[in-house]
């Protein structure tokens, strides 16, 4: 009688993904595409993820340099987490009749959201970072650090309905395919510029595999 042996690391997979269905935290969406090496911290614990692992509230994925996380959330919204990056699953909840709920810290890196239907009814969709929040109304955005120097954050909105970006020192809209913005550590937010291609190609690679 031949005997079946599975891997040690396929056992794993299988025991976190079953706790993950049957936890109510767990129900923001799952992992669609992984390059390179990527971690997610949840509960203490370190998770090497897999393509279809659910994603969790309070989940930190964290990428390697040259590597990207691509998730897939419940109401179809598309978050990449760049190369070199850090995300954290703050909070997210689909409601029938209140506002969702979509929230996120970016701790280091870059990132690209294309948000799903979570925007078409009353919502609070933001990006907080260690410089400004980032708010969504419905659209395609890119934000991240590294693309200007001395730990400034840029943020360009690349289509949709706009883009909001606050700190205490002021707010700024970005509400036109292209137009950018960049806050330094201790400024607002700089006015609505067009970004040139250069420049947005930069930041594409960012989140490009």
């Amino acid at each position: 009688m031949k005997r079946l042996i599975i891997p040690m690391f396929m056992l794993l997979s299988v025991q976190v993904n079953a706790a993950d269905m049957g936890n109510k935290n767990c129900r923001v969406g799952e992992v669609a595409q992984l390059t390179g090496t990527v971690e997610v911290q949840r509960n203490k614990e370190t998770i090497t993820p897999t393509q279809g692992m659910k994603i969790c509230r309070g989940d930190l994925f964290k990428t390697a340099v040259g590597s990207v996380a691509e998730l897939k959330l419940r109401d179809g919204t598309k978050l990449t987490v760049g190369k070199d990056s850090q995300l954290v699953i703050r909070d997210y909840r689909i409601f029938r009749n209140k506002p969702n709920i979509a929230l996120f810290d970016l701790v280091q890196g870059a990132f690209r959201s294309i948000t799903g239907s979570i925007t078409k009814r009353p919502h609070r969709f933001e990006v907080t970072t260690r410089v400004a929040t980032i708010g969504v109304r419905g659209t395609d955005f890119w934000g991240g650090y590294g693309i200007t120097p001395d730990g400034a954050l840029d943020v360009v909105m690349l289509s949709g309905k706009g883009v909001y970006v606050k700190n205490d020192k002021g707010q700024i809209e970005l509400d036109k395919a292209g137009l950018g913005t960049t806050i330094t550590v201790d400024g607002a937010p700089t006015d609505a510029k067009a970004w040139g291609e250069e420049k947005l190609a930069r930041a594409v690679a960012t989140i490009t595999p």
